[in-house]
C-alpha cells in the first residue's frame, strides 16, 4: 500500500518557534507519524529572523531557490531551505522572506510591548500562497494538506477555488486543525484582495476560521485539558453550527499528556485523514 502523504503547514514548530500550543503539537504529532513506514509527512513554516541556520543546519534546496510567487498582483521572490526537527528525521522546509517574516521578534504575532501586528493576516495569506506553490516545484503531490489554526486558514479555500483545475492539485484534500478561537481569526478584506479571493461577508474584517471550516474536507479540533477551545467555539452559535455540520474530530490533549495519549490521538487523526 502506498504511504499516506501529508503536507503539514504551520506557523510554529518546536523548537524553532514557540509561542502557542501549535508549536508543541506540530513537533510531537509529526514525529509520531514520521516513525510509521506507511506515512510520508513533510512540514513547512516561515523562516523567522531569530531562527539560527547554523544551529539547526538549514540547507538550500536548489529547486526551491528564488521562486517567483504572485501576491497582490506582483511577483515576489522567495526561497526555501530544508532541515530536520532535532533528534528526528522529520523534514521541514523553511520559507525565507525579507519583508514579512525576517524582521519578526520571537513573539511572532506581536511586538514586545504587546501590540498586535496589524498585518498578521496579510503575512500568513502570503505564506499560504507560497506553501501551495512550493508543492509543484517539489514535484511532490500530497494526499492531504494539514492547515494549522487561523494562520493557515486561507489554504482550504485557495486550494478549492484557484488550484483544483490544475491536474497536479486536483486530488489533494485539506484538513483544518483548529487550536484556538480568538480575535486573531478576523482577517481584513485587504488580505483577500492580495490573494484575488472575493470576501464573503459584511464588514472590513471577516472570520477566516469560519471560511476554513466551510472549505476544508475535514476539521480536527485540538482541545486542551480545560476544554477551553470547545467552550469558546460553542459560545459562537453560528461557527459551532458549521463545525458540527462538518466532517470533524475532537481530540482531547491535556498539556502534560502521556506518550500513550499522544499516540492514541495520532492514531485517531491518521485514521480520519485516510478516510478522506
Amino acid at each position: 500500500m502506498a504511504p499516506l502523504k501529508l503536507f503539514y503547514v504551520a506557523s510554529e514548530v518546536a523548537p524553532f518557534a514557540e509561542t502557542s500550543t501549535v508549536a508543541t503539537f506540530s513537533q510531537r504529532f509529526s514525529s509520531i507519524l514520521n516513525d510509521r513506514t506507511d506515512v510520508d509527512i513533510r512540514l513547512t513554516k516561515p523562516k523567522y529572523g531569530f531562527i539560527s541556520e547554523r544551529k539547526y543546519v538549514l540547507r538550500e534546496v536548489i529547486r526551491l531557490k528564488e521562486m517567483p510567487v504572485n501576491f497582490g498582483g506582483e511577483d515576489r521572490i522567495v526561497s526555501m531551505k530544508s532541515a530536520f526537527i532535532p533528534e528526528t528525521r522529520v523534514q521541514i522546509y523553511f520559507m525565507e522572506d525579507e519583508q514579512y517574516f525576517k524582521p519578526l521578534p520571537d513573539l511572532i504575532y506581536k511586538a514586545r510591548n504587546g501590540r498586535i501586528f496589524k498585518d498578521n493576516d496579510e503575512r500568513f495569506a502570503f505564506f499560504a500562497r507560497v506553501a501551495l506553490d512550493t508543492l509543484k516545484r517539489l514535484f511532490w503531490a500530497p494526499d492531504v494538506l494539514i492547515c494549522n489554526d487561523w494562520q493557515m486558514s486561507f489554504i482550504p479555500r485557495l486550494l478549492k477555488e484557484q488550484y483544483k483545475d490544475d491536474p497536479f492539485y486536483e486530488n489533494m484534500k485539506t484538513a483544518f486543525f483548529l487550536h484556538s478561537f480568538d480575535d486573531y481569526r478576523m482577517f481584513s478584506k485587504n488580505s483577500y484582495d492580495k490573494l484575488n479571493l472575493t470576501p464573503e461577508g459584511k464588514g472590513d474584517y471577516l472570520d477566516n476560521v469560519k471560511s476554513a471550516i466551510e472549505n476544508a474536507d475535514y476539521v480536527v479540533a485540538i482541545n486542551d485539558e480545560k476544554g477551553s477551545l470547545m467552550d469558546d467555539l460553542k459560545a459562537n452559535k453560528e461557527i459551532n453550527k458549521i463545525f458540527e455540520q462538518s466532517e470533524h474530530l475532537v481530540v482531547d490533549l491535556p498539556k502534560n499528556a502521556s506518550r500513550s495519549l499522544w499516540v492514541d490521538a495520532a492514531n485517531d487523526i491518521e485514521a480520519a485523514l485516510r478516510k478522506i
